[in-house]
């Protein structure tokens, strides 16, 4: 994300929206096998990059049922070294945006450090975290159940491209929501996450000690 002085109103941010499809739920046993860039700037979105790559590994049975993306589909694929620095330029601009952004942005950042690059500029906006603050009736707030609350059809689910599109439509709508609430500037929709999850951790105060610690830890992964 690009650092300015002057607050950044919503309407002029360009924001790039992320997927990757991987290998695994985790790195680094797992690797990216496609990654796509959706940008919405100006309230219009389109895909900016979308690749397929070679992992350096065997597509796992499981992945190939959810994306399918098979060994021989990712054959001959560059691999993430060889497109690092095209997608580098891509981000390079955009604030960074994914639906549950720590997974995205752990995978880009291993990626790029394994290939001696930088990692994306951070911290990334996640979807998830906009829709629990934008759209609180929604209780449920998986990419389907998000995408079907606002009327945002994603043809490609489980693919990159597909995923990424979807995701920068939701944001879209969110902003919208943003805006009804008087919500102006990326600093303000920063800051207004900031305060849910300053709200949500007073809610938690007094819970039994075990409901704690059974919480997943915080990443140190900026967000």
């Amino acid at each position: 994300m690009t650092c300015s002085a002057a607050p950044r109103r919503l309407e002029l941010c360009r924001f790039a929206v992320v997927d990757v499809e991987t290998t695994g739920s985790a790195p680094p046993g797992g690797r990216v096998l496609e990654v796509a860039v959706a940008m919405l700037e100006g309230g219009t979105v389109h895909l900016a990059f979308d690749t397929l790559l070679d992992p350096g590994m065997p597509v796992p049975a499981a992945v190939v049922r959810l994306t399918g993306i098979t060994d021989r589909l990712v054959a001959g694929r560059p691999r993430f070294a060889d497109v690092a620095a095209g997608l580098g330029r891509v981000l390079e601009d955009g604030i960074f945006v994914a639906h549950n952004a720590r997974f995205d942005w752990r995978f880009l950042a291993e990626e790029c450090a394994a290939a001696g690059v930088p990692a994306p500029q951070g911290p990334p906006l996640c979807t998830i975290r906009l829709t629990r603050r934008l759209a609180p009736e929604l209780r449920h707030r998986r990419l389907d159940q998000v995408a079907a609350f606002f009327g945002v059809e994603n043809p490609a689910r489980h693919r990159a491209f597909g995923d990424a599109l979807a995701t920068a439509y939701i944001l879209r709508a969110l902003l919208g929501r943003a805006a009804e609430r008087g919500i102006e500037t990326l600093e303000q929709l920063i800051e207004s996450r900031h305060k849910l999850r300053i709200a949500n951790f007073g809610l938690r105060i007094g819970r039994p000690p075990f409901e704690s610690a059974i919480r997943n830890p915080q990443s140190e992964i900026p967000s």
